[in-house]
């Protein structure tokens, strides 16, 4: 029998900590942000439509991550920054002014950034794994398309290399192993590649996942084509320092909170801490369990635990700075990301009788049933 999932609701203790951004937040050493937007900006004779899929960390441990914000700041903005934050308002402030509508597009010219980033793994305390995607490009051609599968070491606090994890001699010069590693990899493709993989220069781009490694085999430009293999499976190719660095211990008991600045997108200037907090018409937490997706959450994936998510409430009802103060389990922020994304019902803030936007605070704890 397929297991539902449903979300117990503690009313009073929510009431308890749904701040107003200038009255305080819930001090946290994780925080993965879910942005799922779209903007568009016009500058001259030109428009720019921004579409975001991310789900990016501001940061794991207690550590903001700056040379992973580095790495993922160049990658989509171009331009290497110490914040998500940081490294978007640059972006945008290339791109012109925002607006909510187009008036005239006579004789304009159109340009498109598809920007989608997706975690892959989580391995608390020794790495984090993504997928990261690029695509610019206007009305009649794609202007760059390109795409990251990578492994962030948080011990040493870099992105790990192919040197780093394996053996350049049994990788590359032993043909025996050699071979086989490409039978292999061709074997446990997720889908029929023919004759297009460029065999020479495997292994391409790749990313640890738990027990599996996932190896981009290099034939569209989007990484849709990959082989994941189990560890045990290619032992052979590993170096002694990724074996000795796999064994290391690491410790997931840090107590240091990441700065605020950090954690939370800052409000308008003109915030302020309401009278009235948002509101929920109906039950928020059955209304995000009806919504969420149970596909790949499982009592053994899934530890009953509580989650705190955090959000702005904007003074129209919607919701933006989708941010999770605990990270746990990839899957299910994912599934409780995309829900809110669903919700509608939401009563803004009141200050001075006018709605105004305000931070919201909720912790949900799960259970199977």
């Amino acid at each position: 029998m397929i297991n539902r999932l449903y979300t117990l609701f503690l009313s009073l203790f929510v009431s308890l900590v749904a701040y107003g951004q200038t009255a305080g937040t819930i001090a946290s050493k994780d925080a993965m942000l879910y942005e799922t937007s779209r903007h568009l900006y016009e500058k001259g004779n030109k428009l720019t439509i921004v579409s975001k899929d991310l789900e990016w960390p501001k940061g794991l441990g207690g550590s903001v991550l700056t040379e992973l914000q580095q790495y993922l700041t160049a990658f989509f903005f171009g331009q290497a920054s110490d914040s998500y934050d940081t490294g978007w308002k640059q972006f945008e402030s290339l791109q012109g002014k925002e607006v909510h509508a187009i008036k005239d597009d006579t004789g304009t010219e159109r340009r498109y950034y598809d920007m989608g980033l997706r975690c892959l793994w989580l391995e608390q305390g020794r790495y984090v794994s993504f997928l990261a995607r690029l695509e610019e490009r206007n009305e009649t051609s794609v202007i760059t398309q390109k795409y990251s599968y990578f492994t962030f070491d948080l011990i040493n606090k870099k992105v790990l290399t192919q040197k780093d994890v394996f053996n350049q001699t049994r990788m590359w010069q032993d043909a025996n192993i050699r071979s086989q590693f490409c039978e292999l990899l061709d074997y446990m493709a997720n889908t029929h590649t023919a004759d297009s993989i460029d065999w020479d220069h495997l292994p391409n781009q790749f990313a640890l996942e738990g027990q599996n490694i996932r190896f981009d085999l290099g034939v569209d430009k989007s990484g849709g084509v990959y082989s994941d293999v189990a560890d045990d499976m290619v032992d052979v190719l590993f170096s002694k320092d990724f074996k000795r660095w796999m064994k290391q211990k690491v410790s997931t008991e840090g107590k240091t909170n990441l700065p605020m600045e950090a954690v939370y997108t800052t409000l308008p200037t003109d915030s302020v801490f309401p009278e009235v907090l948002p509101q929920f018409q109906g039950n928020v937490a059955a209304a995000i369990g009806q919504s969420l997706s149970y596909t790949s959450i499982t009592p053994e994936t899934t530890p009953v635990t509580k989650t705190f998510v955090s959000f702005i409430v904007n003074s129209d009802g919607s919701l933006k700075d989708i941010t999770f103060l605990t990270v746990n389990n990839i899957e299910l922020n994912r599934a409780i990301a995309a829900a809110l994304q669903l919700l509608t019902g939401w009563k803004p803030a009141m200050h001075n009788g006018k709605p105004v936007a305000c931070r919201y605070n909720l912790p949900l704890i799960l259970h199977f049933q």
